[in-house]
C-alpha cells in the first residue's frame, strides 16, 4: 500500500473520530463512542436491571473503522465509507440538529468525505 493511501486512510478515520456533535454538548465524535462502549460495559459487569443497548452499536462502528484501515479491496472501503457515513449522520445529530451546522463541522465532515473517496478511487485504480 502506498504512503499516499495510508495518510489518506489516517485522515478520514482522524476526521471522522473529531466530528464535533451537533447536540447542546458537542462532544467529539470518539468521546462519544467512548461514553456509549463504557455505559454498555457498565451496564453489563454491574447489577443494573437494564442495558444500554445504544452502547453497543459502537463495537460494529470501531469494527468498520479497523476494516477500513486495514482493507486493500475499494470494494470493501466503498462499503465501509457508506456505513461510517451512515452511521455519522446519527450519532453526531445531523439529522435532528441539522440547524445547527457551523464550519468547523462542515470543514471536518468534508475532510472525512474527500479523503475517503479518494482512498476509494487510488485503491480501483491501483493494479493487484
Amino acid at each position: 500500500m502506498s504512503l499516499t493511501i495510508k495518510i489518506l486512510k489516517t485522515g478520514a478515520i482522524i476526521s471522522f473520530l473529531w466530528l464535533p456533535g451537533l447536540d447542546e454538548n458537542g462532544f467529539p465524535h470518539f468521546a462519544f463512542l467512548l461514553f456509549c462502549l463504557r455505559q454498555f460495559i457498565t451496564s453489563l459487569s454491574g447489577n443494573s436491571d437494564s442495558i444500554f443497548w445504544e452502547g453497543f452499536l459502537v463495537l460494529p462502528i470501531l469494527a468498520t473503522l479497523i476494516v477500513f484501515l486495514i482493507s486493500k479491496s475499494y470494494k470493501i472501503l466503498s462499503f465501509c465509507f457508506l456505513i461510517l457515513l451512515i452511521s455519522s449522520m446519527f450519532t453526531t445529530g445531523l439529522i435532528a440538529n441539522y440547524k445547527r451546522i457551523d464550519y468547523l463541522y462542515l470543514f471536518i465532515y468534508l475532510t472525512f468525505i474527500i479523503s475517503s473517496i479518494c482512498v476509494i478511487v487510488l485503491m480501483k485504480k491501483k493494479p493487484n
